[in-house]
């Protein structure tokens, strides 16, 4: 016991190497922390939260994404333990179809948050295995392992944090197993001072190259092919003040093949067989973008690669697992014909404006 207390640890410390800093109001008083926030910050063995609510219905009307009421239980600032009232539903695409336990929106009354000392603004958005077992929550702690790494990639990115979740139902527990919050949307735009933009169409040329040219490389790294510039898909696009264009940030990754659900199959326009096979998708990428690109992901190559080992929730097979799958994309990096063959989309010029 005392063993799996110092892994959770461990591995709840790679979710907070960073701590926050209190942000502070012109009045020099401190503001009040998210219910994300709060979780995020803590250090030591993983959250538990436990969340008493009707599921059986929750599973049965997840299509229809109806909030629900129910009971968030977790160790409040002052380790008493806090019951609060919230709302919870189904939320997300294809999971809530595929999926028993679809991801989860969860909401709290403002009074109630405030009367705890907590932004009322806040709400949490949790990731929820797609169903019981090992293999499940190897799914589930992949996909937290991939949020992982692009924070290692890159300074924007959203804020996860895994947490142990407990279902009860009318005084009883039915269900126990790791889940992870991933930043809601608007809270994860205002920590970057950002605006989200939303538009039915995007031009490859209207976003900021480092950003994307990193984010393609990124997915190719994790062989993810489920996103699309474009329309937007599993994209969030960001108008920052320091960038003349909009930035694209990725999210949702349970379609990937460093994941590797059992669900997941590839888009019929992609020319692969399964999602194990990595594809680029990106565009209009000069041979300067990508050696450019693949010397900046070599030179994050050890430290990549230690995130996977010391995550240590993951059983020692799937860790295995995921370091060799990364240590091939690295291989080829190291093979400047390789890298032109594979990333290079556009001929013929050395930039792309």
């Amino acid at each position: 016991m005392k063993k799996r207390l110092l892994l959770i640890a461990a591995a709840a410390a790679l979710f907070c190497t960073h701590a926050l800093q209190a942000q502070h109001t012109r009045s020099g008083k401190a503001a009040p922390l998210s219910l994300f926030t709060y979780f995020y910050q803590q250090q030591g063995a993983l959250p538990v939260l436990k969340l008493e609510t009707d599921w059986k219905l929750l599973v049965k009307n997840k299509l229809t994404e109806e909030y629900q009421p129910g009971i968030l239980s977790f160790q409040g600032p002052d380790g008493n333990t806090v019951e609060l009232e919230i709302s919870a539903r189904a939320r997300g695409n294809t999971r809530k179809e595929v999926c028993q336990f679809p991801p989860l929106r969860i909401k709290a009354a403002p009074k109630a948050l405030n009367k705890l000392g907590f932004d009322t603004e806040g709400k949490l958005k949790l990731v929820l295995p797609c169903e019981n077992g090992k293999s499940n929550a190897d799914y589930l702690l992949r996909e937290a392992l991939a949020y992982l790494l692009f924070e290692a990639v890159y300074p924007i990115h959203h804020r996860t944090n895994l947490v142990e979740l407990e279902g009860w139902q009318d005084g009883k527990q039915k269900y126990s197993f790791y889940a992870f919050l991933v930043e809601e949307e608007d809270e994860f735009a205002a920590r970057v001072n950002g605006t989200r933009v939303k538009k039915s169409r995007i031009n490859t040329i209207d976003l900021e190259r480092d950003a994307y040219v990193k984010m393609c490389f990124f997915q190719y790294m994790i062989a993810n092919t489920d996103w699309s510039a474009p329309n937007g898909h599993n994209l969030e696009l960001l108008k920052l003040p320091d960038k003349e264009k909009l930035v694209a940030i990725p999210y949702d990754f349970d379609y990937a093949g460093f994941v590797d659900t059992d669900y997941a199959i590839p888009r019929s326009s992609i020319p692969i067989d399964n999602v194990s096979q990595r594809f680029f998708l990106g565009k209009y990428v000069t041979e300067e973008e990508a050696l450019e690109c693949a010397q900046y992901y070599l030179s994050k190559k050890e430290q990549l690669l230690q995130i996977c080992n010391n995550f240590v929730l993951l059983r020692e097979k799937t860790r295995e697992s995921a370091i060799e799958s990364l240590s091939e994309f690295f291989d080829m990096l190291e093979d400047e014909e390789i890298v032109r063959k594979t990333f290079v989309t556009m001929r013929g010029r050395s930039t792309q404006n």
